[in-house]
């Protein structure tokens, strides 16, 4: 891997320098990052071992009913039995959430090679050992309608068969992936710790064209108006071509890792030093409206926008809410752990019954693993899991 010349992103360098030995190694990653999803109108925290849903107006797990609408309790205590599942030994983390595979059964990729079938209702691993892979899994699997993707951390991308896990193809790369592939039409566009951006036949796993952008990628790309968008270790921000050309880049202070976030035509991204971008998609270039040295520490997850606001979470324990025209910060958070998950904004519907536009934020500590903020950052935490 090439020397760092960054000089205030040392530790973030040392952070991503020792994930992508890892990523070639095969180690277990400690300590986790974690994933934070929706499940039945329910908030799925995913952490080290462990998955638990929580209620999204209080942050109250989720209680298991039986088929007459009864709340299940444990025959020894009589207490309410909770949505929640535990990994089977130490070795077992998931990195992602599970995704609904077949009505009640859903299917939780594990680091330790393999896919956890959990029956839903009752909150129960089906089987123990799982579907083994040929490679770890720290980015999520992406279900088709007849195949799954897999990504595998130190080498290649799977494409099971949905009906019976069998493997239908197998598409080689040379570091491993680190995000979801992306599924545009009958092509995926998949990144790579091996520095290129590849094009494959969704149908075949065949090779349609790969792009090296000269560093390693770890987040996935992000489609709009027709073009690709996405940020690399090569501390660039390039949009291309569904046909793999490079239309544009902007040289960025430090390492990317999030994917970038695109609303009304303006591109929003950080750094693994805290820096926060704002540019403008203008024709095949891109415009800087702003760049704001944000964070004292790396920010990892993408960035999130909500109506004036733009809001980043870093490594240096803050969430941050920025002015959306200017990227001077309005207002910050302590979250008294280090985020590295994406973020996720939840906003009221007919079946998420909550009040107002929640932000959640997983951190890396399990004593304060998650917040919910009201989505404008204007008050303390909404509520905190633990409590």
């Amino acid at each position: 891997m090439a020397l760092m010349r960054s000089r205030t992103g040392f530790l973030a360098a040392a952070l991503l320098l020792a994930l992508a030995l890892t990523a070639c190694t095969g180690a277990p990653l400690e300590p986790s990052w974690g994933d934070i999803s929706l499940l039945d109108n329910n908030i799925l925290v995913t952490f080290g071992n462990v998955m638990i849903q929580l209620n999204p107006v209080d942050g109250s797990p989720v209680n298991l009913y039986d088929p007459e609408g009864q709340i299940r309790t444990d025959p020894a205590t009589q207490t309410a039995r909770r949505w929640e599942i535990t990994g089977t030994d130490a070795t077992t983390r998931f990195y992602q959430a599970p995704f609904l595979w077949d009505e009640d059964l859903l299917l939780a990729p594990s680091y330790d090679r393999k896919l956890v079938e959990i029956e839903n209702s009752a909150a129960r691993l089906v089987n123990v050992t799982g579907y083994p892979l040929p490679g770890h899994i720290v980015a999520p699997v992406l279900p088709a309608d007849d195949l799954l993707y897999v990504p595998l951390s130190e080498n290649d991308l799977l494409a099971l068969n949905r009906d019976d896990l069998s493997q239908a193809w197998r598409f080689a790369t040379r570091r491993g992936i680190w995000a979801e592939p992306l599924l545009v039409d009958d092509t995926l566009y998949v990144t790579s710790m091996d520095h290129n951006l590849y094009a494959v036949d969704s149908v075949t796993g065949q090779e349609i064209w790969r792009l090296d952008l000269g560093g390693a990628i770890a987040s996935a790309p992000v489609l709009h108006d027709g073009a690709l968008y996405i940020g690399n270790f090569a501390r660039k921000l390039y949009k291309i071509s569904l046909d793999g050309v490079i239309l544009a880049e902007y040289s960025t202070v430090d390492w990317v890792w999030g994917t970038p976030t695109i609303v009304d035509d303006t591109l929003y991204a950080a750094d693994l030093v805290g820096n926060v971008y704002a540019l403008a998609i203008d024709g095949d270039g891109f415009v800087e409206l702003w760049r704001q040295q944000t964070a004292a520490r790396a920010i990892r997850p993408s960035v999130v926008v909500y109506q004036d606001r733009v809001i980043a979470a870093s490594r240096d324990h803050f969430v941050y809410w920025l002015n959306r025209e200017t990227g001077e910060t309005i207002v910050r958070h302590d979250v008294r752990a280090e985020v590295m998950a994406d973020l996720l904004l939840l906003e009221p519907t007919e079946g998420l019954d909550i009040r107002e536009p929640l932000l959640l934020v997983s951190t890396m500590a399990r004593d304060n693993l998650l917040f919910a903020f009201a989505a404008d950052g204007n008050s303390e935490p909404r509520w905190k899991y633990p409590r």
